[in-house]
């Protein structure tokens, strides 16, 4: 290939980062360790940063929303619901109490409920066709399920040091220990169901944060404002 026909998204001596992660992997698979002075700045590759800007982030998908409650114009039944709500505000104002009609807050999150979440049909038919696309969604599910139950069981330990009095003693550092290790236990299910090694998951996340503080400092402004496509 000359050079007026390579992509001018990645000019010559630019470094991919899909390929860095695999050449890091591979250094990991052969027992090769990265130097005891490399830095998370070394590792991360120098076209980060402006591939990180070009990444345009997605826009919420609103089309399974009923109609009338996004974007389009407002059908009778969402006229309805706005004009009970106006009428319900108006009151509010008037008594200084504002109340909500139960039965009515109940179907509208039915209404704005996926077929899905609630007709078991519905929902192993969805199954069917994630699995159709590759997914293993038996240990996806069994991952993401076991991360936030074993992640609140952790957490709650830590609750009851903070706001209960419970000690922080060698008893207790062996129980987030436990608990961490069934964290660890589900992320490795996760990776599984990815078809990718916990290896890989560590290194794009190094390179990310080394993109994301490249003075390898935390830093709030750098936190809270990330650049385009920084998840």
């Amino acid at each position: 290939m000359t050079d007026s026909a390579k992509d001018p998204q990645n000019p010559v001596g630019a470094t991919d980062p899909t390929k860095q992660i695999e050449d890091v992997l591979k250094d990991l698979n052969t027992g090769t360790n990265l130097p005891d002075n490399a830095s998370l700045k070394d590792q991360a590759p120098p076209t980060m940063d402006e591939q990180i800007k070009k990444t345009a982030v997605p826009k919420p998908d609103l089309s399974n929303l009923p109609k009338g409650f996004g974007s389009e114009p407002p059908t009778p039944q969402a006229k309805k619901v706005q004009k009970r709500q106006q009428k319900k505000q108006k009151e509010a104002e008037k008594t200084g109490k504002f109340e909500v009609d139960l039965d009515n807050y109940l179907k509208f999150v039915d209404l704005v409920t996926s077929e899905e979440s609630k007709n078991y049909d519905k929902l192993i038919e969805r199954y069917e066709d994630l699995k159709t696309a590759g997914c293993n969604i038996a240990r996806l599910d069994t991952a993401a399920s076991g991360l936030v139950a074993e992640s609140g069981e952790f957490m709650e330990i830590v609750k009851k040091m903070k706001f209960q009095g419970k000690p922080y003693n060698e008893e207790n550092k062996e129980h987030l220990m436990i608990e961490l290790g069934d964290v660890l236990w589900y992320a490795a299910n996760a990776c599984m169901a990815l078809g990718v090694r916990m290896e890989e998951v560590i290194i794009r996340n190094t390179v990310k944060l080394a993109a994301r503080y490249p003075g390898e400092e935390f830093s709030v402004e750098k936190s809270e404002n990330r650049a385009d496509g920084d998840l």
